[in-house]
């Protein structure tokens, strides 16, 4: 509205110095009243653009779930930005169903990473300028929208994550695969075959003692479990014996 009423203002000045030259007292009187509009609302504008006149900060959060980047393990990646190692862009999921993930602006944003978290989770806090007022907003709306002002994303990662560099992830596959290369012996892999059917044997014997007319049936799909459950452990154990080892080669790719 404010810029209406400059335009307008302007208008009536240029307008009362054109047709009330000759009454004198009226041209003289329009023409200040038009001028102090004029400057006045030249003024406000600019205070409302430079400083926010009749603005305030209002910070609001918003709590999003945190997807694993990989589907075989937990997993946040990020790129790094410059040379100083504080700018990053993070690529992140917050739905498993998300078939691209999504990545943060480079425009007045800052993301941290808090590593050992109890959850995954992402908290995102926006910053910005609102008009304190009704009038204000009618005033000074045309003028300047409501602006952000920064947004700063909180993105807490369990300990079983891994924090990588989208260089790093690409290197991931071949050092897992080079430092369980022990593990996949003919015979480690015997070893392990051996370990499954014990433990599936195990199940199905400890469902019978509590159920002993249990069908041909529920036994496959009870064996079908258990050996899914065995190689989820093993992978899990695999990882866990590994994983320092694994760390410290990635520490060496930037």
């Amino acid at each position: 509205m404010i810029l209406i009423l400059l335009i307008v203002s302007a208008l009536c000045f240029f307008l009362f110095n054109t047709l009330l030259v000759k009454n004198r007292m009226l041209h003289l009187t329009t023409s200040v009243i038009s001028f102090i509009v004029v400057v006045l609302s030249t003024v406000l504008i600019t205070m409302n653009f430079h400083d926010h006149y009749g603005m305030h900060k209002v910070t609001t959060t918003e709590n999003s779930e945190l997807v694993s980047s990989n589907d075989k393990m937990g997993m946040l990646l990020y790129q790094p930005i410059g040379t100083s190692g504080k700018d990053k862009v993070v690529i992140y999921k917050t739905d498993d169903d998300q078939k691209k993930p999504s990545t943060t602006s480079t425009d007045k944003n800052t993301n941290h990473i808090i590593t050992n978290a109890k959850e995954a989770k992402l908290v995102t806090k926006t910053t910005r300028y609102e008009y304190n007022s009704k009038s204000s907003k009618f005033w000074f709306n045309l003028a300047q929208k409501p602006t952000r002002v920064k947004t700063v994303n909180y993105f807490y990662v369990p300990k079983d994550w891994l924090t990588l560099t989208t260089n790093q992830a690409k290197a991931l596959p071949n050092i897992i695969n080079k430092l369980q290369a022990p593990m996949q012996t003919d015979a480690a892999k015997a070893q392990m075959k051996s370990a499954a059917e014990s433990y599936v044997k195990d199940q199905i014997i400890t469902a019978m003692k509590n159920d002993p007319k249990m069908s041909k049936d529920t036994q496959a799909k009870l064996a079908k479990k258990a050996a899914e459950d065995f190689q989820n452990q093993m992978k899990a154990q695999s990882m866990g014996k590994i994983m320092p080892q694994l760390k410290q080669e990635l520490s060496k790719i930037k």
